[in-house]
């Protein structure tokens, strides 16, 4: 029997764990498929200056913690 999935994010960065937060919110189960870093490439950035609720930037790691 396969499985058939109603959404799958690839990435699990700031972008990819985001839109799995919106889809979980609108009950489409989602499912994440994440590479061997966690956080994406943003966990290897020192700042990020421009991602919206951080007005003084935040740190890539900083940001995949909050996640």
């Amino acid at each position: 029997m396969e499985k058939v999935e109603k959404i799958i994010i690839l990435g699990a960065g700031p972008a990819g764990l985001a839109a799995a937060l919106y889809a979980a919110r609108a009950e489409l189960n989602p499912l994440v498929l994440a590479g061997l870093q966690p956080g994406g490439q943003a966990a290897l950035t020192n700042v990020i200056e421009n991602y919206p609720g951080f007005p003084e930037g935040v740190g890539g790691a900083d940001l995949g913690d909050l996640f």
